[in-house]
């Protein structure tokens, strides 16, 4: 092989790594990874920065579940029980307190 294809086999290397580095960028926008990869791989990864650039970030739907804490061992129960079963085994009777656990 001549120092020609040697050459363009690096530079083709080398842009398909630019490509998959720079559309990890889309992970956390609407446009998503695989689609920036695509459009940045066939219109160039300038058009890619302009499709990145005008998409939105994404959005989280965040909610909370009803749990039940002891406040003295910190165990998290997801049902209710009058003590904590833990700390009854123990002999100690703690109350659990109702708690609401962030979930994503």
């Amino acid at each position: 092989m001549e120092s020609k294809d040697y050459f363009l086999i690096g530079a083709v290397v080398v842009y398909v790594a630019i490509v998959y580095l720079f559309s990890r960028l889309g992970k956390r926008r609407e446009i998503g990874t695989r689609s920036l990869f695509w459009l940045s791989f066939f219109l160039t990864p300038v058009m890619g920065l302009a499709f990145y650039l005008s998409s939105q970030y994404r959005k989280m739907n965040l909610y909370t579940e009803e749990r039940y804490k002891c406040a003295e061992c910190g165990y998290v129960f997801s049902e209710a029980h009058d003590y904590c079963p833990f700390c009854e085994k123990e002999g100690f009777k703690h109350e659990l307190k109702k708690v609401d656990r962030l979930m994503t």
